[in-house]
C-alpha cells in the first residue's frame, strides 16, 4: 500500500430495476441521453480533480455499471490516465449484473484496462433472486463468469447474500457450493440487512428472517466452507484465493484516501471526510461543486483513533495493540474474541461474529 497513493470510486446510478433489499443511492433509469450527460459529468469531474497523483484503485460500482456500458467507462479511464499517474499494476473493478454483461462487452472493458470484475450473484437459487428482485438467473451468472475469463478478466469477485427470508443452512450450501463451481479469485458475503427505504423494510412485518442461531449457522457453514478451499478470510465479509485481496476495498478499511465521483459517492482526503450530492440532476448540473467539502471539518485525533479501531478490527491485519487498553485486550482474548499478532491485535473468527460488541469494549 503506497501512503502517497489515492483510490478513486466512480458511481454509477443506474438500474434496469431496483432491487427490494438496495438501499444505495440508484435509479430505474436507461435511456442513452442520460447515460452520454452523466459520462461527461463524470469527465469534467475527473478532470477538475487530476493533479498528477499516483492512483493505486479504481472502482466501478453502483447501481449497475454494466448498463451504462463499456465506452463510457473507457472514457472516464481515458481521463484518469490524461489527469492522474494510474500505476501500472492499479486494480481497475468494475460491478456487474449478469443480465446485463456479454463477452462483446467483457472484451472491451480489458480493451480498457479493466482487469477485475465483481460479479453480483447473490444466490444461485432462482427462486431467491426473483424474491431479491434480481434481473438474472444463475444460469446468467455462469455465462458471465465464463464470458470474463475468456476475454481475458481472470481475477472475478462473487457477490452473495445469505440469512434471507425463509432461507435454511441446506439451501445456503447449495449456493455457496455453486459459487465455487465457478472458481472464483474473491467472495464478498454479506448478511441481507432491512435498510429504510426499501421494498423489503416496508414489507418487514409479513417477512420471516432467520432467527440469530440459523443466521449464525449460515456464517459458521461460510467460515467453514472458505477455508476448505484454500480462501483467507482477510476482511469481516472478504474471502480471498492466492492474496487476490480487493486492494479499493482495503484502502477504506485502512484509512487510505480515495475520491468518490457521482451522486452519493463519498470521499476522504485531506484528513476530511465529505460526499457528494445524492441527486443526480444537481450532479449534473455542477459535478465540480456537488460536494460538501468545504463544510467538512478536519478529522481530531480522537476520531482518527476511533476510526482506525472501527475500520482496522474489520480486517485480519487488525490494528496496534498499543491504542487500545491493554487490560480490555486481555479481557477479550480470554474469551476468545481477540488473538495477538505481534504488537498487533485482530478478531478471531469467533470475535468477528460479535464485532459490534468487542469494538465497543475498546474504544475508549
Amino acid at each position: 500500500m503506497l501512503p502517497q497513493a489515492i483510490s478513486l470510486y466512480y458511481h454509477i446510478p443506474f438500474c434496469a430495476r431496483k432491487c427490494r433489499y438496495c438501499a444505495f443511492y440508484s435509479l430505474a433509469r436507461t435511456d442513452e441521453n442520460t447515460f452520454d450527460a452523466y459520462r461527461d459529468a463524470l469527465c469534467a469531474h475527473t478532470r477538475a480533480e487530476a493533479d498528477g497523483r499516483a492512483v493505486e484503485s479504481v472502482y466501478f460500482g453502483g447501481g449497475t455499471p454494466s448498463l451504462f456500458g463499456a465506452s463510457r467507462i473507457r472514457d472516464v479511464l481515458d481521463d484518469v490516465r490524461n489527469g492522474f499517474s494510474l500505476l501500472p499494476d492499479a486494480e481497475i473493478t468494475v460491478e456487474v449484473n449478469p443480465a446485463t454483461a456479454d463477452g462483446d462487452f467483457f472484451r472491451a472493458l480489458a480493451d480498457a484496462g479493466v482487469n477485475r470484475v465483481s460479479v453480483g450473484m447473490q444466490s444461485s437459487d432462482d427462486g431467491e433472486l426473483a424474491f431479491l428482485g434480481r434481473t438474472h438467473t444463475f444460469a446468467d451468472t455462469v455465462r458471465c463468469v465464463s464470458d470474463a475469463h475468456d476475454a481475458g478478466i481472470d481475477d472475478v469477485s462473487l457477490d452473495l447474500l445469505f440469512a434471507l427470508p425463509g432461507q435454511d443452512v441446506g439451501r445456503f450450501r447449495r449456493s455457496l457450493a455453486d459459487a465455487f463451481s465457478l472458481s472464483p479469485t474473491h467472495l464478498s458475503v454479506y448478511s441481507l440487512q432491512l435498510e429504510e427505504g426499501t421494498v423489503f423494510y416496508k414489507q418487514r412485518q409479513t417477512l420471516s428472517f432467520p432467527s440469530e442461531d440459523e443466521e449464525e449457522a449460515q456464517y459458521d457453514l461460510l467460515c467453514a466452507m472458505t477455508a476448505e478451499r484454500g480462501y483467507e478470510h482477510y476482511e469481516i465479509s472478504s474471502f480471498a484465493k492466492d492474496q487476490h485481496f480487493s486492494r479499493h476495498n482495503l484502502r477504506y478499511w485502512l484509512r487510505g484516501e480515495y475520491l468518490g465521483f457521482g451522486p452519493a459517492a463519498h470521499s476522504f482526503r485531506d484528513r476530511r471526510r465529505f460526499s457528494n450530492t445524492p441527486d443526480l440532476g444537481a450532479y449534473l448540473a455542477d459535478p465540480t461543486g456537488a460536494n460538501d467539502y468545504a463544510e467538512a471539518e478536519r478529522i481530531s485525533e480522537a476520531e482518527e483513533l476511533e476510526e482506525t479501531v472501527l475500520l482496522g478490527l474489520r480486517t485480519a491485519q487488525g490494528i496496534p495493540a498499543r491504542i487500545v487498553p491493554a487490560d480490555r485486550v486481555d479481557r477479550l482474548e480470554a474469551f476468545g474474541l481477540l488473538r495477538r499478532q505481534g504488537d498487533r491485535v485482530a478478531l478471531t473468527e469467533r470475535g468477528w461474529r460479535v464485532s459490534n460488541a468487542v469494538i465497543g469494549q475498546l474504544l475508549p
